[in-house]
């Protein structure tokens, strides 16, 4: 079984995006310029603002760094309080579990032959 890899857009990501398009940024058509504003998106919110340039993401976007502190916060949040949770002896053990059977081949192709 191939692992599937889905990246959806948060609602943080779609308030970057958004603020990018307001800017002037191309991000429906231009495929780099979209994924440079996701990996922000992604980076910010899973290990805070302090990862990128915020002052620079803040000008080219035409916010403020405390804007983009304030979108991203409750997503923040939450994958901190989600890494706790993980980080409980029982919840690891369930989530490896969940984690094997979802992908018993952890996610890697079947070979054939020797």
């Amino acid at each position: 079984m191939e692992r599937e890899y889905i990246i959806r857009d948060s609602e943080f990501t779609r308030w970057l995006l958004d603020k990018a398009r307001a800017a002037g940024w191309d991000v429906d058509d231009d495929q780099e310029a979209r994924n440079t504003v996701r990996l922000s998106a992604a980076l910010i919110r899973t290990s805070g603002v302090a990862v990128v340039d915020a002052p620079k993401l803040a000008a080219a976007l035409g916010v403020t760094v405390a804007e983009i502190e304030q979108a991203a916060a409750g997503e923040l949040a939450d994958n901190e309080a989600a890494a706790r949770l993980l980080e409980r002896p029982d919840v690891a053990e369930l989530d490896a579990h969940l984690d094997s059977v979802a992908w018993p081949d952890d996610g890697k192709a079947a070979t054939d032959g020797p």
